[in-house]
């Protein structure tokens, strides 16, 4: 299991002991320069990890991929710090792999901490996501127009996951390629399973396996950066994937939508949306 922490001391010991005691598992936590005692947390409470103590914020791809390259086994579990698998998940996610050989990776069923469910399994975004991102339109947010796929009661193939909790076959992630660290947070895992769709591969959801996700406990303690990483981020994507006309849309419409915002935003927000906008012109 690989786990990139910064400042989540209590939901990273949560996420470790929801799968330290799984039969056969290695946990290796990627601390990024945490100043809340995370690490200390984890060597007093679970001595058995592999802990990485970075001296720098890597983000999320970068660490990931630094406790990737330290794992031996031939499934690698990427789990949020703020996510914790309920009983009986992580064989449930063992299942759809070794009966779907051509599964690159596979995504389980979230559920908030309240037991409502979360949106966990997508389709790749397009146009019409990135118009409902600076445009919402309350009544279709969760629907299969902004790219959320029903979650059946069985086990299906998706575009991805959500990258809170994947299920990776090593032979896959050696096939496509790490995380791609020019994603300091969000989209990498949409990244990569596009790449690997792209390589034959499929990625599949399981109902079955169900994680609690806190959502958003690291990233929300620097709600104005994590704004400007999410569409740094959202703009690399597009200009990776999408056709050339495409792409200009999309800046386009990012450029109207975050003038929009603009005009509303306080001093912090207005900064992080100046530095995005100097992005696409």
């Amino acid at each position: 299991m690989l786990i990139v922490a910064y400042n989540t001391r209590d939901l990273l010991l949560e996420a470790i002991g929801s799968v330290i005691q799984e039969p056969g598992v290695e946990v290796i936590v990627c601390d990024n320069a945490s100043q809340d005692g995370s690490a200390e947390a984890v060597c007093r409470a679970y001595p058995s990890v592999r802990l990485i103590r970075s001296a720098d914020n890597l983000g999320f791809a970068g660490g990931t991929n630094r406790a990737a390259s330290l794992a031996q086994g031939q499934l690698l579990l990427l789990l949020n710090p703020d996510a914790a698998l309920q009983p009986g998940a992580l064989d449930a996610l063992r299942v759809v792999l070794a009966a779907q050989p051509r599964a690159a990776a596979v995504g389980p069923a979230l559920i908030y901490p309240d037991g409502t469910p979360q949106p966990a399994a997508f389709r790749f975004p397009g146009l019409v996501q990135v118009g409902l991102d600076l445009f919402p339109v309350p009544r279709v947010m969760n629907s299969r127009l902004n790219g959320r796929l029903h979650q059946t009661e069985r086990a299906r193939p998706i575009d991805h996951p959500l990258g809170a909790c994947m299920l990776i076959r090593r032979a896959a992630w050696a096939d496509v390629g790490p995380l791609d660290e020019g994603y300091f947070m969000y989209l990498e895992e949409v990244d990569w399973c596009r790449r690997a769709h792209a390589r034959g591969w499929q990625v599949w959801y399981a109902p079955q396996a169900v994680a609690v996700h806190h959502a958003g406990a690291a990233t929300r303690q620097v709600p104005d950066a994590m704004f400007a990483q999410l569409w740094r981020s959202r703009l690399r994507y597009y200009q990776r994937f999408a056709s050339p006309v495409a792409g200009r849309l999309v800046c386009r419409l990012v450029g109207l939508g975050l003038r929009a915002a603009e005009r509303r935003a306080g001093g912090r927000r207005r900064a992080a949306i100046a530095r995005v906008r100097e992005l696409v012109g």
